[in-house]
């Protein structure tokens, strides 16, 4: 009986540590294909060069960051009615929040796609932002 004991132990070490080598590797596949250079908004995809050439850079001194407006990318890239709307700022690992038109104005999307707001708590900051859309 301790012999199987003594196989048993260290094969079952072994399987743990290979599900878990496995399962890593995979989700780190999975990260690096979702990864993506671009951010689209109102359904059509930019750079965050392409986006800080169109618009003027803003500084949130209170905060210490800077970027281009909200308020200013959804005008500038074509939203129609852009008070109308509610919106959703999804980040590249599923995390999203849901803020209105006056939260937007207060918003900042800095050269690392880190969106801010200086009149929300520190939950409604979103990394790696990959989509802002109007609901």
């Amino acid at each position: 009986m301790t012999l199987r004991k003594e196989k048993l132990i260290p094969v079952s070490a072994i399987l743990v540590l290979l599900i878990g080598i496995v399962s890593t590797i995979y989700v780190y596949a999975m990260q690096t294909q979702q990864e993506t250079n671009y951010i689209n908004v109102n359904g059509r995809d930019y750079t965050v060069d392409q986006l800080f050439s169109m618009i003027e850079p803003r500084i949130f001194e209170s905060l210490n960051y800077s970027g281009i407006a909200l308020d200013d990318l959804i005008v500038k890239t074509g939203v129609s009615c852009p008070e109308c709307h509610d919106y959703i700022i999804i980040g590249g690992d599923g995390y999203q929040k849901t803020v209105k038109w006056e939260n937007m104005k207060n918003g900042l999307l800095t050269p690392d796609r880190r969106v801010v707001f200086s009149d929300l708590p520190k939950a409604f900051r979103v990394r790696d932002v990959v989509k802002i859309e109007k609901i």
